[in-house]
């Protein structure tokens, strides 16, 4: 008899990401507390993790080697999106266009067209397995993936136009590609920084300058000013589960998105801080680990970027919270309130259980 591919579901991937998810929506719901118009923040998240797991079931059952043999098709899906949303994309602030709506729901595309990415990426630079790419396959790949970075920069949206350009060197040095290529490329980007300083939009500029010389703007740096004080205040064991000084008064801004860890730190200290942050470190074994089990380059690679995907977006949440990279607008995975994030990373998810469950052997 024929062995159902649903037999080798990672039940375990799964249960951490459920995990981390209501641990989000515990921390979403005492970040809100104070604040009537975002009581049902919580609520509506619960609502988008349920849609996110029937979607990565859909995800899943879906083979990867299908998606593969359209990774052109998918490509010009990724370039049409990204292009539509740059022209007709809603404008909420100022001229930036990040946005669409559809029945009332906003999206942001850059993320759903990622994972599109990863796909085309994965076809693309596992043409030649086992032997590494060559050198048409590396300039494909970075030009392709330079194109799409492009679009979304000028949404404009550094930090995710910086997570394509993560997973891009993360999927190429993944392949077999010496390091030596991502570094050349990386010292020809040096000699380009002024034109993209030249180009950047104004807040972009202004994020990085006030990183560097807070006194310049003491009003923008009151909110990572905030979020450092909410950090120390917690001490070892936090200040108790929705009793934060900081975010139950409404000192810290945006506690429940972009801040959220500073809230974890505050009311749960180092200790439950540290504890979340395993939970991560364990689905970054898991993800790996299946990532070097898995007996086809197309697959292994594809594992590569939804792990760059979840975790990039970890260390410069991590980091913004800290103060040791300007503040960025990408969220803490499960854990930030934004539904349609949420939905994207859990199809990315499904991605990797389409990858594990159609491998000769169970990866693990």
């Amino acid at each position: 008899m024929q062995r159902s591919p649903w037999q080798d579901f990672d039940w375990g991937l799964l249960l951490i990401a459920v995990a981390l998810t209501a641990i989000g929506l515990a921390m979403i719901y005492s970040a809100t507390l104070i604040s009537e118009d975002l009581a049902n923040t919580w609520r509506r998240q619960a609502i988008y993790a349920a849609i996110g797991v029937g979607l990565m079931f859909a995800v899943a059952s879906i083979d990867y080697r299908l998606l593969e043999s359209l990774q052109w098709p998918l490509y010009f899906v990724t370039v049409g999106v990204l292009a539509f949303t740059l022209l007709f994309g809603s404008s909420e602030i100022g001229d930036v266009r990040r946005f669409i709506y559809i029945g009332g729901i906003s999206i942001q595309p850059a993320f759903p067209a990622l994972l599109l990415l990863i796909i085309s990426q994965a076809g693309l630079l596992a043409r030649n397995a086992p032997s590494p790419p060559g050198i048409q396959e590396f300039i494909a790949s970075l030009g392709l993936t330079g194109l799409a970075a492009f679009l979304v920069f000028s949404q404009p949206n550094l930090s995710t136009a910086t997570l394509y350009v993560a997973l891009w060197a993360a999927m190429v040095f993944a392949s077999g590609l010496s390091f030596l290529y991502i570094g050349g490329v990386g010292a020809l980007g040096l000699f380009a920084i002024p034109a993209l300083w030249s180009n950047m939009d104004t807040y972009m500029r202004n994020r990085i300058t006030n990183f560097l010389n807070p006194a310049a703007d003491p009003g923008a740096y009151y909110n990572v000013q905030q979020a450092l004080i909410s950090i120390g205040s917690g001490g070892l064991w936090g200040k108790g589960f929705a009793t934060g000084s900081q975010s139950q008064l409404g000192f810290l801004r945006v506690r429940h998105t972009d801040f959220i860890f500073s809230v974890i730190c505050e009311e749960l200290g180092f200790v439950g801080a540290s504890l979340i942050l395993g939970i991560f470190v364990l689905l970054l074994w898991r993800l790996l680990r299946i990532a070097g089990r898995t007996d086809d380059a197309t697959g292994q690679l594809i594992v590569i970027g939804v792990t760059t995907y979840i975790f990039y977006q970890l260390l410069i949440n991590l980091g913004m919270n800290l103060n040791v990279i300007p503040v960025a607008g990408l969220p803490m995975p499960f854990i930030s309130s934004g539904g349609s994030a949420l939905v994207v990373t859990f199809m990315g998810l499904g991605l990797v259980q389409s990858v594990v469950m159609r491998q000769r052997s169970s990866p693990l």
